[in-house]
């Protein structure tokens, strides 16, 4: 879990500070204005629309998953280095929601800071070792070890809820950003 949560951080900080610089560089000269604020208003709404499935749309992603044979071919502590950085690039792989590409247009436009990729490597790693925390030790051999599938189901039996507090989220976020433009704070 150590290494796994290491590659992601790495990974998760290196891109969201490159595209903290590429926002800079392009959107720059608009920081000082309510710009930034009204496009992530807009932005947050048009994902929100996506993860509601609005037009026909999904979640922006490369729908894949890292390659399960990097444990095989690297050995648990490698493979685990390498899941992490392949996770951490936040839009290599699947995701539930457009929760991370929001992440990512609120660092293009200036209205998060850099290392924001460190916060969303804690949001990812910290409850992912605590599930792995969570898992009672086999009392068997390690040779009868199984993935815990209960674990897994559980997991995936939260999927709807969690969608609903991702729209949500994107909805307040979209509504904050346009109301503090309103305002004149942004």
């Amino acid at each position: 879990m150590g290494t796994l949560s290491l590659g992601f951080a790495v990974s998760a900080l290196a891109i969201f500070a490159v595209v903290s610089l590429a926002g800079e560089a392009l959107f720059g000269w608009l920081h000082r204005t309510p710009a930034p604020s009204l496009v992530a208003a807009a932005a947050l709404a048009a994902l929100a629309l996506v993860d509601l499935g609005a037009f026909g749309l999904h979640t922006p992603m490369w729908r894949r998953q890292t390659p399960k044979q990097l444990f095989h071919r690297f050995g648990p502590s490698a493979g685990a280095l390498l899941w992490g950085l392949d996770t951490g690039l936040v839009v290599t792989t699947f995701r539930v929601t457009s929760l991370s590409w929001a992440a990512l247009a609120l660092a293009a436009l200036g209205l998060v800071p850099w290392w924001s990729g460190l916060l969303y490597a804690i949001g990812f790693t910290v409850p992912a070792a605590a599930l792995v925390l969570a898992v009672p030790a086999h009392p068997w051999s390690p040779e009868d070890l199984q993935e815990p599938v209960w674990l897994q189901y559980r997991i995936m039996a939260l999927e709807p809820a969690m969608r609903r507090v991702a729209l949500l989220a994107l909805l307040a976020g979209a509504a904050t950003a346009g109301a503090l433009t309103v305002w004149g704070m942004a």
